[in-house]
């Protein structure tokens, strides 16, 4: 009897512990667990393929059948060729010690994809139920660089003189995928020979909150030229200053042109002549004044002939250089043949400190006069060679008179 007892005893045990297993491992439904485990490169940049490895753990019981796919949502997509969903097959329990797998996947990250975290989105399903969605797996993106450049600059006007106004515009592209923020934009004008500026109605430095990926931003700057300044182009130092949205911070110096320089005003006049009446010739010469703020280069100087003048010699003269507020001369061998006046044709041609080159055809007046006004001026004498001649023919004709006289 005690061992009828002993066995019913021992069977109601194993019963129950068979259940209580069969329970822990077989009464429930697979529970699969997704993690990410690791993106390379991380972070990965926009344009770029990141290798995604995800790690899939069984809690529950055998699950068969299992897929896994990735859902491809911007900025991911999935690389051509890459298989997609995933088939995973059976994966067991802790007690077969096949409970986890990794999958991988190939992303291949959008080249417009803005820097920061994006999420992606994961589904499995098994032979015991439907789709299930898993979300919030997190991927870094990250431009190399945060790139904001200076895309455009110019003046207006393109030349300012001395004394005079300009507006600097630039204009900033970001060509990153993401927003800058806190940007700043200042012109180096410290140095007054190197940049003889001055800001009006702002200071040097502007200051800007944000600028839009792959956006532009406009920058004016409004500057007065010194009255004094040199006509030549300024390289004038240009900073720049941003973070981007992973609070990276940025600088970088450019130089930007700025342009002096006014009009030359080169004045050509009669200095002095030998010539005053009509068909004679002599020496002429033009005196070369700048008049204007910046200085003449190359200058060359070049007597036209017409039917009234003649140039006896070189036509043209080499000046060279010639400063603000100074003057040369050029002078000429002519020949006139008109009548109360004749004006020299004069050809002058010349660059600018800016090397703008000029030719212009000048005329120079010069005024003739009849012989007796020459001679009451006092610019021509008269001839006496002949009243000389007359004389001398004289004294010999009553030498020759007395002494014949005398012989008789």
């Amino acid at each position: 009897m005690k061992n009828i007892i002993f066995v019913a005893v021992f069977l109601i045990v194993a019963v129950g512990v068979s259940a209580a297993v069969n329970t822990q491992y077989f009464g429930k439904a697979p529970n699969i667990i997704v993690t990410l485990t690791k993106h390379e490169p991380d972070p990965v940049e926009p344009g770029k393929i990141a290798e995604v490895s995800f790690k899939l753990d069984n809690n529950g019981t055998t699950a068969y059948n299992l897929i896994f796919e990735i859902l491809s949502e911007y900025p991911f997509s999935i690389v051509p060729g890459e298989i997609q969903p995933k088939s995973i097959g059976t994966l067991g329990t802790s007690q077969d010690g096949r409970q986890s797998i990794i999958v991988k996947y190939k992303l291949r990250v959008a080249q417009d994809a803005p820097d920061g975290i994006h999420e992606i989105t994961a589904r499995y399903k098994t032979d015991e139920f439907e789709w299930i969605k898993i979300e919030n797996f997190k991927i870094k993106v990250q431009s190399h660089d945060a790139i904001l450049a200076v895309d455009k600059v110019f003046t207006t006007p393109p030349v300012t003189a001395p004394g005079d106004k300009t507006k600097l515009k630039i204009e900033l592209k970001n060509y990153a995928t993401s927003l800058l923020k806190d940007i700043k934009v200042s012109l180096n004008l410290d140095k007054s020979e190197t940049a003889p500026f001055a800001p009006v109605g702002s200071t040097n430095e502007m200051v800007f909150s944000e600028i839009g990926p792959q956006s532009s931003l406009p920058v004016e700057f409004e500057l007065l030229v010194d009255s004094d300044a040199a006509s030549k182009a300024y390289k004038v130092p240009l900073s720049l200053a941003y973070s981007d949205t992973l609070n990276r911070n940025y600088s970088k110096t450019n130089v930007v042109a700025i342009i002096v320089g006014d009009k030359p005003d080169l004045g050509v006049t009669l200095e002095r002549t030998e010539i005053y009446t009509s068909k004679s010739s002599g020496s002429v010469v033009l005196r070369l004044v700048n008049k204007g703020n910046p200085d003449i280069k190359f200058l060359n100087v070049k007597v036209l002939q017409n039917e009234n003048i003649k140039v006896i010699g070189a036509d043209e003269v080499y000046v060279g250089k010639l400063d603000s507020d100074d003057f040369s001369t050029a002078e000429f061998k002519l020949f006139f043949n008109g009548k109360e006046s004749a004006k020299i044709p004069v050809e002058i041609a010349y660059k600018d400190a800016n090397n703008n080159d000029y030719k212009e055809l000048r005329e120079v007046e010069l005024k003739l006069y009849s012989i007796s006004e020459a001679r009451d001026f006092g610019v021509k004498k008269g001839n006496s060679f002949g009243w000389i001649v007359v004389a001398v023919a004289a004294v010999a004709g009553l030498y020759y008179y007395f002494r014949k006289r005398k012989k008789v």
